[in-house]
């Protein structure tokens, strides 16, 4: 079975962790019966927060999953967004290091093995699990952007942010309010 991170874990977080077990393992069979080959089954992590909804660690043969998207989206999420993870280990594992990650060999996984679009972003509502806490201004009249703890951490060590709209740096604010935060 696939090694997962279920210490300590709740049962609701023990079932997400079953469901998307389940659907990686059918999703390495699909794979094995098409390249007629075994490939090593990855490490699991449901500790994903933000607005990412899957990451693909190639070096650690690991695949992170973010339990609020999951939760919300999950029909969606367990088709979809875990085959794209799944999709990234197998084209490294069998194209090397050196190909796109949403390159070619990826596209044909999506598409030819798993039989899924290949969509380089999902469309998830991030709301309640993005942690924007963090105000920022440009020169647009009246717009305050949200920016992630990163993100933030980036600009306060000089990386300078600029609006989509007015193409002006964004200048910080202060924190978002507590009471307007949406988790």
């Amino acid at each position: 079975m696939l090694p997962a991170q279920t210490q300590g874990a709740d049962k609701p977080l023990q079932n997400d962790l079953h469901q998307i077990e389940q659907r990686i393992l059918e999703l390495y069979q699909e794979a094995e019966s098409f390249f007629q080959k075994p490939f090593r089954k990855p490490y699991i992590r449901l500790d994903l927060t933000g607005e990412t909804a899957g990451q693909a660690w190639i070096e650690k043969h690991q695949l992170r999953f973010n339990k609020v998207l999951l939760q919300e989206n999950r029909e969606h999420f367990i088709r979809q967004t875990v085959a794209h993870e799944v999709a990234h280990l197998l084209a490294y594992e069998l194209f090397g290091q050196k190909i796109r990650a949403h390159g070619k060999e990826w596209q044909g996984i999506m598409t030819r093995v798993f039989r899924l679009p290949p969509d380089r972003c999902h469309r998830y509502d991030t709301v309640r699990s993005s942690r924007k806490q963090w105000l920022y201004q440009c020169h647009c009249h009246g717009k305050t952007i949200h920016l992630s703890t990163v993100r933030h951490n980036r600009s306060q060590r000089g990386t300078v942010y600029l609006c989509t709209a007015c193409k002006g740096p964004l200048k910080f604010l202060g924190n978002v309010p507590a009471d307007s935060q949406h988790f």
